[in-house]
Formats: C-alpha cells, structure tokens, sequence
C-alpha cells in the first residue's frame, strides 16, 4: 500500500511491477517478482505527474471528497481523542449524537446554500 503524492520518477519506476510480468527491478540489479496473491494500492490525491502509461496499468476509483461526507473526518479525529476519554461511553455517545445533531446537518447546509 503507498499512500501519498505521487513523485515522477518513482512511479514510472512502477511500470514494470504493474505490468503482467509484475517484476519490480531495483537499482541495484536485483528483481523482486510479486507472486499472484500478491497487489499493489496507491492511495494519491491526484494523478497529475503520473503519465498515460503508468495510469493505464492501474485500476482506478475515484471518490469525490465531497461523496465522502464528513464521516471519515469524524473517525480520524476520534481516533486521536485521549483515551481516558474514549473510555468513557458517555462522552462518546454525546460526541456521537452532538455530530449527528449539528455538525453533519450544518456541513450539509453550508455545501448546499453557501457557495
């Protein structure tokens, strides 16, 4: 899994592990053949240094940040609330119900009526 933004050089190195042969050669020489349980996910923002080649051999899903919602924001930064506080279902639960309540509804009302 590779997770951030795509650099040039190295994802056109990844032509030759994305291809059918599915063989990554290092610089040093040395050839590591992926065996056929075996996938490579790119995670990027954007494809914009990426050439037509490197994004044929791809499968690609593109999700809308928008489409996303809030949610997954929500569930990032609840995974950093300390824990003493996450131990406590109360707090959770009132957080819970305090985004249902009024964050999600009010980001809804802002991408609708504030543009």
């Amino acid at each position: 899994m590779f997770d951030g933004p795509v650099d040039a050089l190295w994802i056109e190195n990844m032509n030759t592990v994305l291809d059918d042969n599915k063989k990554l050669c290092l610089n040093s020489g040395q050839i590591l053949t992926l065996t056929p349980f075996m996938t490579m996910m790119f995670e990027v923002e954007d494809l914009s240094v990426a050439s037509p080649a490197t994004v044929s051999r791809c499968g690609m899903v593109y999700i809308e940040p928008a489409a996303m919602g809030v949610k997954p924001l929500f569930f990032q930064w609840s995974n950093k609330i300390p824990i003493k506080i996450k131990e406590s279902r109360k707090i959770m639960n009132q957080l819970n119900d305090l985004m249902d309540i009024v964050v999600y509804p009010l980001v809804d009302f802002v991408r609708r009526n504030c543009k």
